[in-house]
């Protein structure tokens, strides 16, 4: 069978699930080898809710890849997964959710050699209530169809793809050749998050210098 763009599995498999379930809001989104999410494809959701979530709240998200890879889950309820974490994090999560009137969520997965390989989240607000028992059993039936779509998505030749946003973020501004100090600017974070991040950077790729990492991603 011929590999399918991302973005194309992305949105026939969003029409189907919000089709089945009604729902508020929802992402399909792939998963990368550190358990990032990336390359999202919204429905129903804004970007400045969106961006909100990346910049502020993902890392409280008791949903993200890396937790829901462990739950041995292929349907993963919102209260399933806060059970899973510190309730300072569930706090943090729910003035996100509360900021946007959502009241539950659930993660569906496709894995690939035993990791996630791509998910679809699922959001609704009060007015449509939580979950029902019978929808989340509706959702463990669609998940077959999830992973047969997500096997046949074309290989993502992108040289970023193992990075976080931010990380994407600085390796961009690091090519036109941005200071640590100007990388603090437009990121509006402080040099040792920079640094810190650098550090990263230069673990994953396995550069020595600045030059270096943007030749091994860019060049």
């Amino acid at each position: 069978m011929n590999a399918i763009p991302a973005q194309e599995v992305a949105g026939h498999c969003l029409q189907a699930f919000t089709q089945l379930v009604h729902v508020s809001q929802a992402a399909f989104y792939c998963v990368d080898r550190q358990l990032q999410a990336r390359d999202f494809r919204l429905h129903g959701m804004s970007g400045e809710m969106h961006r909100d979530y990346l910049d502020n709240y993902r890392q409280f998200d008791p949903l993200q890849p890396s937790n829901c890879a462990s739950s041995g889950l292929n349907v993963v309820p919102l209260s399933f997964a806060m059970a899973r974490q510190p309730q300072r994090d569930n706090h943090r999560y729910q003035d996100f959710l509360l900021r946007y009137g959502v009241v539950d969520v659930v993660e569906i997965l496709a894995h690939r050699a035993g990791q996630p390989q791509a998910a679809i989240s699922l959001l609704r607000t009060a007015e449509q209530g939580a979950f029902t028992l019978d929808q989340l059993s509706q959702l463990n039936a669609l998940q077959s169809l999830l992973q047969l779509a997500v096997a046949n998505i074309q290989p993502n030749e992108d040289p970023l793809i193992d990075l976080t946003p931010r990380e994407r973020q600085i390796a961009l501004l690091l090519r036109q050749g941005a200071s640590n100090k100007q990388l603090a600017q437009e990121l509006n974070v402080g040099l040792p998050t920079i640094k810190t991040h650098l550090i990263n950077l230069f673990r994953k790729t396995h550069a020595s210098s600045r030059t270096e990492l943007v030749g091994i991603l860019f060049l």
